[in-house]
């Protein structure tokens, strides 16, 4: 069964998300937790202490992990264009039928 990887929201004023860089290719096989792809958050992402940012437009970074075993497919990086929380980014088969 095929699982869609999408830009995750991080706290509730988090919005949009950029892919920096995948870290395997399409039709690559991935384990559960293994780290698929480096994302650019919007500097709407709330942080607990200002401080933590060493500008204004700080946009922090993290990396996406497969959360199903298989095989990556559909990867998509909307070629660097800021996206949605939401927006698929991936599709992991698992190799099931049924999940």
């Amino acid at each position: 069964m095929s699982k869609r990887m999408t830009i995750p929201r991080l706290s509730p004023s988090h919005t949009r998300a950029r892919v920096v860089r995948f870290l395997c290719e399409s039709g690559a096989s991935v384990e559960e937790y293994q780290p698929v792809v480096i994302l650019e958050c919007s500097s709407d992402l709330g942080v607990a202490d200002p401080a933590d940012r060493s500008s204004p437009d700080h946009k922090p970074m993290m990396l996406l992990e497969s959360m199903e075993e298989g095989t990556l497919e559909k990867l998509n990086d909307w070629k660097g264009q800021w996206m949605d929380v939401g927006t698929e980014i991936g599709v992991v088969d698992d190799g099931d039928d049924i999940d």
